[in-house]
This record gives C-alpha cells, structure tokens and sequence, in this order.
C-alpha cells in the first residue's frame, strides 16, 4: 500500500423518527478536511445477501430492500446521472474493505444472531475485530438498527466501499424486520404488523452510503432515529434529495463540498462525538477508535463483558 494516500473507515449509525419534511441536508466530511466524501463514479453495484432473513415471510425482504433503491434510482432520473444498479446476490457477504483486492463488493446482509451469543469468549476474532463477518453476527449493540460502513480515501474523499448491515438478531438483541404497510405493532411483534420497517430502514441507510450524513430534523430522511411502525422515511425528503442532487449533478462531476457557495451554506459538520447507540456517526483513522466512535466504545464493552466484568450502560451525548 502506498503511504501516501490514507484510508478511513466510517460507521454510520442508522434509525430514523416523525415529523416534518427537512429543507437542508449534511453531506459527510473527511474528519479534519474542508472536503465530503463521495463516489467518483456514477454506477453504484450493490449485492444483497442470498441468505435474505429467516425472520421475514417469503422474499418480502428482497421486495423492501428493492424499493428502498428504487427511491433513490427515481430521484437520481429527476437531477442526475448516477445509478443504483444490483448486482448477483452474494453468498457469505463480508463487510468492509480489503486493501489490494479486486473482489470487493458493496453488500447489505442481515446479521440475524448477536455476536455475544454466537462467539466463544477466547476467540481471536474478538481482539482482531473480525467477529461479524467469521460468525455473520450482529456486532454493534443490541441497540442499534442499522450500520453502514464506509471506506474512502482520506486524500481524495473518494468512497471506495460501503456495506450495510442489518441489527435482525432475537430474542430481544435485534429487531424484527417487517414488509407490511399497516397497522403498526402493539405489545405483540408480527410479520403481519409494523414493528422495524425494512424499507423505512435501508432507505436511511442508502442515503449514508450515498455520503449523506445525519440531520437533526424530525422527519427528514437522514435524522436518526427510528419509533416502531414508523414508515415515512420509505419516502425521500426535500432536503435529502436536495444533498443527493447537489453532490451528483447530471452531465458534470461529482461536486466536492465548498466548490459551491450555496452548498457551502448547507452542508454542515459531521456529527460529532459517542453518542446514545441510535445517534451516533464517527470516524477514525484506519479503524473506528474509542474516543471517537460509538462503535469503538461498543467493542471496548464487549470485551469487558467476556471478561467477566458485565455490561455498561451506553453513554448518553447529544443526537448527531
């Protein structure tokens, strides 16, 4: 690997919650850079697990998870030129990004059992941080919905790969992710109600893969947090569309932040600092570090946890 050019992991922490539709947007930046992360191309490949989810009915998972790109494919036919394209779904997919490799692929994957359940407690994986993918685990928090991940180049800004994972772990680890559209879940989850929407969900997250960053808007697209039942975020909103629009134009490069004043104006800082588990981003060189990221802080306690030490409470910070 050349020294000259760096590498940034980026863990994006997903949810989402109601309210009113956003008129501005934050577009992700390059932790101590005056510039965003973003594609340099304009065909986005993505492969989704064969494996779908044992938790949801049928193939609805695949329908959801369609629709979610499709959201974001209709919105790139009215200002731009970029495509959202599938590719063959993928057995075993792995998340992140390996240096020097031709076989990376940009991945969604249901982790349908947490890693504390499934990992034994001596397992190198844990001190290595490859649990997740050795076990296709849930590795984040019990907390957590969702989780891009997305490497870029520190001296360009340039995405080169972004995996979204999804939190389906049981028996009260994870979420229950449904297809339906009505009514919303009460006490009892179902496959027939709303508990976590899928499609409410993945479009978040597509949005954190398209280098969106989270808003502290009720009802935008990008705020997040995520009540159950809640499904408006299925729906882009202005401000949301507006970051997307703005950073992929039709017939021109991808636009950097600062070469516009107006973007200028609307693109605000990433968010900053741990966070409570649903309202966190961070970055970090190389890999996610405590004191900069909520995953970080996550990994510390697991191992503490195996160790024999229990579990700690997740600390509390503004929302992102």
């Amino acid at each position: 690997m050349n020294r000259s050019l760096s590498w940034l992991v980026l863990a994006a922490l997903a949810l989402a919650a109601p309210g009113a539709e956003a008129q501005t947007y934050r577009r992700t930046l390059v932790p101590g850079r005056p510039f965003c992360v973003l594609w340099n191309i304009r065909d986005f490949v993505y492969r989704l697990d064969a494996a779908g989810s044992l938790r949801t009915p049928g193939d609805t998972e695949f329908s959801a998870l369609e629709a979610s790109f499709s959201s974001w494919q209709a919105l790139a036919g009215t200002c731009s030129d970029f495509t959202l394209t599938r590719g063959p779904d993928i057995q075993n997919p792995q998340v992140g990004y390996l240096r020097d490799s031709k076989d990376n692929q940009n991945v969604i994957t249901f982790r349908e059992a947490d890693c504390n359940d499934v990992v034994p407690p001596e397992d190198p994986c844990i001190e290595a941080d490859t649990c997740a993918n050795e076990y296709a685990c849930w590795d984040h928090g019990g907390a957590t919905i969702g989780l891009t991940t997305t490497t870029f180049s520190f001296r360009t800004g340039y995405i080169l790969d972004a995996d979204i994972e999804l939190n389906a772990a049981p028996n009260g680890r994870g979420f229950l992710f449904t297809t339906v559209d009505s009514p919303t879940c009460d006490a009892v989850l179902s496959s027939s109600c709303v508990a976590t929407d899928l499609q409410n969900t993945a479009t978040h997250e597509i949005g954190h893969v398209l280098g969106l960053d989270h808003v502290d808007v009720i009802g935008a697209t990008m705020e997040p947090t995520a009540p159950p039942g809640e499904t408006h975020k299925r729906i882009i909103d202005v401000g949301s569309a507006a970051g997307f629009c703005d950073a992929y134009p039709r017939g021109l490069p991808p636009i950097q932040c600062g070469e516009s004043p107006d973007l200028g104006r609307r693109t605000q800082a990433v968010s900053q600092g741990p966070g409570l588990a649903p309202m966190g981003c961070g970055a970090a060189p190389g890999t996610l570090l405590p004191a900069a990221a909520l995953l970080g802080l996550r990994l510390l306690r697991r191992r503490r946890e195996r160790a024999g030490e229990g579990r700690a409470a997740a600390p509390r910070a503004p929302p992102a």
